[in-house]
């Protein structure tokens, strides 16, 4: 794993066009529909950060399309 422990922008897709409503159950997340599909993309602090997601929409029953990481957080020096 690298330095960043997983951290940064994430998409999610689920299949279904979910409503606002489910947003909540993703805080931090934004929500798109398109196509069949909703889109969550947001930044992701680690890897629980990440596998809590996934569990949150397996729980929610709803089907996994794909994960992506699609921008790694950068690394500050403190």
């Amino acid at each position: 794993m690298d330095r960043n422990g997983g951290a940064g922008t994430y998409r999610l897709v689920v299949r279904g066009e979910l409503g606002d409503r489910w947003a909540g159950n993703f805080e931090g997340m934004q929500l798109t529909r398109a196509d069949g599909t909703t889109v969550l993309t947001g930044e992701v602090v680690d890897q629980a950060h990440l596998v809590g997601l996934i569990q949150q929409a397996q729980e929610l029953s709803l089907e996994i399309v794909s994960v992506e990481q699609v921008a790694r957080a950068k690394q500050g020096g403190t």
